[in-house]
């Protein structure tokens, strides 16, 4: 199964001095984008099923599954590191930032800009001008559609 993201994208979330992250481990990336993923389909249900690689998925979704990814790289590397309590660790801050842009597109307060679903197609009317037409009205008179026929009135006459 290819991956939602590339390791460019965890690594823009982690210093390159102290952490290099050369390679995406599959098992971990499965069940982070599994969480990202699932919380998204409750609100994009149609769109979800598309993002299956690093090129479908829209680039604010890649980039809260690089932040979780990334926190959790980072505990793991640091974890034997001893920290004050008063200072939260960076890969906790990463998780509560990602949780926080991830709630914020479930709410619809962040748009996902670049899935294909979102493309505006332009406003979308009915009926057409195409379900106006004698040949639609004759195709479907068994339907309880009144708006399909010929115009029922015309622009410019007087009743």
């Amino acid at each position: 199964m290819a991956a939602h993201i590339t390791t460019s994208d965890v690594q823009s979330w982690l210093e390159t001095t102290k952490l290099s992250v050369s390679t995406i481990e599959p098992n971990l990336e499965a069940q982070v984008s599994a969480e990202v993923l699932g919380k998204l389909g409750q609100t994009f249900s149609a769109n979800v099923p598309l993002w299956v690689d690093s090129t479908t998925t829209p680039q604010i979704v890649r980039q809260v599954i690089a932040m979780y990814y990334a926190s959790w790289i980072y505990d793991r590397a640091f974890s034997e590191v001893e920290t004050n309590e008063a200072v939260t660790s960076y890969g906790a801050v990463l998780r509560t930032w990602a949780t926080s842009l991830l709630n914020s597109i479930i709410t619809g307060s962040v748009e996902i800009l670049d899935s294909p679903a979102n493309a505006a197609t332009g406003p979308i009317f009915y009926p057409t001008d195409t379900s106006s037409t004698w040949e639609a009205w004759r195709i479907n008179t068994d339907c309880n559609d009144n708006s399909l026929g010929p115009a029922k009135f015309g622009m410019g006459k007087v009743f």
